[in-house]
């Protein structure tokens, strides 16, 4: 029981933990409907991937619980992401309709990315790594998973080299922002996107 690395067979478990944990974002992107989970697993089958020592998921009893995503460099998610021909794939597979969504939502999506992939090159020119993701099922919370997660990542990072690190959480998640506060983070600033406003906190490793 604890952090483990990832493996490929917990990707269904850890979208659908993410789509769970979440539902205010899914809604927002996707409409009222839950669209196909095939979306999902394929992001995070992606970042299993590109980001493998750096993707760490909780188990309990047996199962994933939870799980964190903290690459080092965003520069590189992006890179493996364009370069290595998943973004065409992807685009491929919305077009044949496996994903289940309209052309309003996904053009949403990816002007929710832009916005994402203008706050990271501030990222990149400062070299911070990222908490890019963190998440556990709703029926594992309230027992401090998050917070073994997010550290397990941080001392991932700080292994690795890393010397600061970002994450980004709605202002009103006075619960989230008590855990990061607590493992060093500090407000840092203000970011935003089609949903809405985002508190920047970044941590001194």
């Amino acid at each position: 029981m604890g952090t483990r690395p990832v493996h490929d067979a917990d990707v269904p478990t850890v979208a659908d933990i993410f789509i769970r944990a979440f539902p205010e974002s899914v809604r927002h992107y996707y409409g009222a409907s839950i669209p196909p989970i095939a979306g999902f697993r394929d992001i995070f089958a992606f970042l299993a991937r590109a980001e493998r020592d750096n993707f760490l998921v909780y188990e309990e009893s047996g199962a994933v619980v939870g799980y964190v995503v903290v690459p080092r460099t965003m520069g590189r998610v992006w890179a493996k992401a364009l370069f290595g021909g998943h973004v065409f794939l992807w685009v491929f597979k919305w077009m044949l309709g496996i994903y289940g969504i309209s052309f309003s939502r996904i053009a949403r999506i990816l002007g929710n990315k832009l916005l994402f992939a203008a706050y990271s090159s501030e990222q990149l020119l400062h070299g911070h790594a990222q908490v890019l993701s963190v998440a556990v099922a709703p029926s594992a919370q309230g027992r401090g998973i998050g917070r073994q997660l997010v550290q397990a990542g941080l001392e991932l990072l700080r292994r690795q080299g890393a010397r600061t690190v970002k994450l980004e959480v709605r202002p009103g998640n006075e619960r989230a922002k008590r855990i990061y506060s607590s493992l060093g983070f500090r407000e840092a600033g203000k970011s935003r996107d089609s949903q809405g406003e985002w508190s920047v906190m970044i941590a001194q490793l």
